[in-house]
């Protein structure tokens, strides 16, 4: 089976690392009038991006169940930032760089004042912030945004290390074991694709890994053109759950546990039992992981390369995305964004 850039992922996390500017803290920036310090305190960290680039917000987000991150994390997937932000971080994520929705929210991030860190490996958004002195870590490129993950998650866990937000050294090479881990279980991946076979996969998964959750969705609607469904417990256990009396045609629960999960495993495991009464037969994938890092890690490289196994059994092109690509040429000629 064709891994494509899954066994580049160790490599990838290392030499994004080193592209992080040292000296972060120490910049100063007049942009229109406004001084623009680095050095400043942070109240906020917003990770704003889409697609492959914005799921680095989700699995942070993930992260910041058992981490002691010491401000919120707001994911913004959007053309315009949040209202009401005070004293934020922006790092604005694209990985082609020509991302309208992600230059257009860091020109506004700009624009009020927040100090801004793009990662990308170039296009308009390096050069648009590069022009006004707004540092910017260039990554390696990999064969798509998605296939290039490690690349695009690891300067952000350097940076929330140089702002305070969090301490994340000491897992660093947790997380790439993780993915050397789960690179081994490939035959594992392969017998679980052929049971998503012929169905819409219903996700089920806890808050604390929705990153891994909706980064499978994902994985799944770009690499094997499939429909799936993300359901996050406990509130989906409060809507979703009720939709298991009817025998739909299709559908096939899959429910993703970790070993730590900040809301313990009986929840879920109550979940299952319920969703099984009804006639379902879920199917159990078990993380692996000694820290929060290398769990995340095990987990959307596990899936990611199901995930490519399901498009090989449906005989589907796992890296294009034709519909993406002329969703986003129709929007420019229509000129829908500015930037």
């Amino acid at each position: 089976m064709n891994l494509i850039d899954y066994p580049r992922w160790p490599s990838l996390a290392r030499e994004s690392i080193l592209n992080v500017p040292m000296d972060l803290r120490n910049i100063r920036l007049n942009i229109d009038g406004k001084v623009i310090d680095y050095n400043g305190e942070i109240d906020s960290v917003v990770i704003t991006g889409m697609g492959g680039s914005g799921v680095v917000g989700d699995i942070i987000n993930d992260l910041c169940w058992f981490w002691d991150c010491r401000v919120p994390i707001i994911v913004s997937k959007n053309m315009r930032l949040p209202r009401r932000l005070s004293r934020p971080l922006v790092i604005a994520i694209s990985y082609s760089g020509n991302t309208a929705e992600t230059i257009m929210s860091a020109n506004e991030a700009l624009s009020r004042g927040y100090p801004v860190i793009g990662i990308t490996t170039g296009g308009k958004l390096s050069a648009v912030l590069g022009s006004k002195g707004v540092p910017v870590v260039l990554i390696p490129k990999a064969s798509a945004p998605r296939y290039g993950l490690p690349a695009l998650l690891y300067p952000v866990l350097i940076i929330l290390e140089r702002f305070g937000v969090t301490s994340v050294a000491n897992e660093l090479e947790s997380g790439i074991a993780g993915i050397e881990n789960a690179l081994k279980h490939v035959d594992d991946a392969v017998n679980l694709a052929r049971q998503l076979v012929n169905s819409i996969p219903v996700v089920w998964v806890t808050e604390s890994r929705r990153g891994v959750g909706i980064r499978f969705k994902n994985d799944l609607n770009e690499n094997a053109k499939y429909y799936s469904v993300v359901s996050v417990v406990p509130e989906g256990a409060h809507n979703d759950i009720a939709a298991v009396t009817t025998k739909q045609v299709g559908l096939r629960h899959v429910a993703i546990m970790g070993p730590n999960d900040y809301e313990g495993g009986l929840y879920e495991e109550v979940l299952i039992d319920v969703v099984s009464s009804f006639g379902a037969k879920p199917i159990i994938i078990r993380l692996e992981g000694k820290t929060p890092l290398e769990t995340e890690m095990y987990g959307v490289t596990y899936l990611g390369i199901v995930t490519l196994a399901l498009a090989g059994l449906l005989g589907v092109e796992p890296v294009s995305t034709e519909p993406i690509d002329r969703l986003k040429n129709l929007l420019s000629e229509r000129r829908v964004f500015q930037v």
